[in-house]
């Protein structure tokens, strides 16, 4: 199965795409100083839930990119429900091949790290959106430890413990504003949320030719989660402003 779809079919019913809530984003929000008149990119903006909340909120205005097509269809009409239509655009697109017409104020990838491969290059192309003065938010996993059993780590290349994550950022030229970190319930209902939205398809695609791949997909990351994912693996926001160096 082509991974546009497998997301959308795991994912695409969930409101933020990630183990976290609205009051945490907000909280990340606030604590990157956005406010009216504040122009927002989210790269990988799935629903467009994270960018109406802000513009609900604070009243940013801006863009979401999404590669997804049926992802961008649910932004666009999340952002019109809101009123925030005439205010933040969607772009279906590959957000490698963005180019910005000028600087945002912030730039945020929440849970879309994948689209650089991993979060130091996630930052470097953030920091190529934004002002000298803009603020970058980045939501993501990272190991709790670096004592991670060899045969998960090895799943998850990609993923830096969170001191690594802070090395990163300062290297950057930023500082560490805010953490706003998932809790074991934020992680169970995300986690729930795919499981449930794998079932509901299994049920009504019986005789689809992907439907054995589902089912194994759905069992390798259950028995990931209650294996290792839980116990060694966190998510959180980061927010991150102009250093003192």
């Amino acid at each position: 199965m082509e991974q546009n779809e497998l997301v959308s079919i795991t994912q695409g019913t969930l409101a933020i795409m990630n183990p976290t809530t609205p009051e945490k984003v907000l909280a990340a929000g606030r604590a990157a100083g956005l406010r009216e008149g504040s122009r927002v990119v989210e790269v990988g903006c799935g629903n467009g839930t994270i960018l109406a909340l802000w513009g609900r909120e604070y009243g940013i205005s801006g863009l979401g990119i999404e590669a997804r097509e049926d992802a961008c269809r649910r932004a666009e009409e999340t952002l019109r429900m809101a009123g925030l239509g005439d205010r933040i655009a969607v772009r279906c697109m590959d957000a490698r091949e963005y180019v910005p017409d000028g600087p945002f104020d912030c730039a945020a990838s929440i849970g879309a790290s994948h689209i650089r491969g991993g979060f130091s290059a996630t930052l470097d192309a953030l920091l190529d959106l934004v002002r000298d003065e803009g603020t970058i938010v980045v939501g993501d996993r990272y190991w709790r430890s670096d004592r991670v059993p060899p045969e998960f780590a090895r799943e998850w290349p990609d993923i830096p413990t969170e001191y690594e994550i802070l090395g990163t950022v300062r290297d950057a030229g930023l500082d560490v504003a805010a953490v706003v970190r998932s809790g074991a319930d934020d992680w169970d209902r995300y986690e729930s949320g795919i499981w449930q939205s794998i079932l509901s398809w299994l049920g009504g695609h019986p005789d689809h030719p992907d439907r054995d791949f589902m089912i194994d997909y759905l069992h390798r990351i259950q028995d990931e989660y209650f294996g290792y994912g839980r116990e060694h693996m966190g998510w959180a926001l980061y927010v991150l402003v102009p250093g003192f160096y």
